[in-house]
């Protein structure tokens, strides 16, 4: 009777030991050929470290001179009137950023005053400058 359980004992041990041997080590790697003392650009160079590489500059627009702007006409087409007893709105898009601008009668864009001239069309005013945009206005 001692032999069985010395044998089943014998047994216990052994599996426990190929158990062991299965599971993965911890010190394993999955690229066994490369060694941590030949991986030292990360430590020598961190990523994120602002050292690491030079910067460029921020890039600076030249600003606009007061002169170009008052030559500059505004790139408006005048895209509809909406007449309503309460007010009335001139819907217009700016060429130069295909953006939807509504404005109300009399009101300003910029630094031009917005004044409905006839149904189809308003006039854009500054000063003694004026501009006058039409919808059905040919190319």
């Amino acid at each position: 009777m001692m032999r069985l359980y010395v044998g089943l004992w014998l047994l216990i041990v052994g599996s426990f030991q190929l158990y062991a041997e299965e599971q993965p080590s911890l010190e394993r790697s999955a690229l066994p050929m490369l060694q941590l003392e030949s991986l030292s650009a990360t430590r020598d160079r961190p990523l994120f470290a602002p050292a690491r590489r030079k910067s460029l500059p921020p890039v600076q627009a030249p600003a606009p001179s007061l002169d170009v702007a008052k030559v500059q006409k505004p790139q408006l087409t005048l895209r509809g009137i909406i007449v309503s007893p309460a007010q009335t709105l001139v819907l217009l898009r700016d060429n130069s950023t295909s953006e939807s601008v509504t404005v109300p009668a009399g009101g300003t864009i910029g630094r031009w005053q917005v004044l409905v001239d006839s149904n189809y069309g308003v006039k854009l005013k500054d000063g003694a400058e004026e501009i006058k945009l039409e919808m059905f206005a040919g190319p």
